[in-house]
């Protein structure tokens, strides 16, 4: 079992494992994220996918975020929310229409997560395309044609059973 460093304090769930516990489970928390160039221009579009690897996954969450230097006022970057996402995979739209980001998935700039209302199962080896489409006029500092957001998602990997 790993030791904490010095000055450092355990986890606070190690608390809960014995000896025995070397292996919890087969499931472990997995995360995915890709980041995504998108014009600075109203209704630009920026695109990004992920493939999950060839192992069972269940999504639980996406998150999203402007990525730079948003809390700096002369740079032009808000965590403002002024964007629609939209994704899908192979086979499936998970949505009618582009929507606002933070109405579907919560904001980091409020703090407020939203989970998906279910959980999406998948078999391994899918790709999740995401859409990201610009709902204002953004003027950068230095002048950037594009500016960046990351979009993590969250879920559970079936690591399989534990060997030796």
């Amino acid at each position: 079992m790993n030791q904490p460093l010095p000055g450092q304090k355990p986890h606070p769930l190690l608390g809960l494992m014995g000896r025995f516990d070397a292996d919890p489970g087969r499931y472990r928390p997995m995360y995915y994220g890709v980041e995504i160039s998108v014009p600075v221009t109203t209704g630009g579009v920026g695109r990004g996918s992920i493939t999950i690897n060839n192992q069972p996954y269940i999504m639980t969450r996406i998150t999203h975020k402007i990525v730079g230097r948003t809390a700096d006022s002369q740079s032009g970057l808000f965590q403002d929310g002024q964007y629609d996402l939209e994704f899908k995979d192979e086979q499936t739209n998970y949505q009618n229409m582009p929507l606002p980001a933070d109405i579907m998935f919560g904001s980091v700039a409020t703090g407020y997560l939203i989970e998906l209302p279910y959980p999406i199962p998948f078999a391994g080896n899918k790709t999740l395309s995401f859409n990201i489409t610009n709902r204002v006029a953004r003027a950068l500092s230095p002048q950037q044609d594009h500016f960046p957001i990351s979009v993590v998602v969250h879920g559970v990997m079936d690591m399989g059973e534990l060997r030796g």
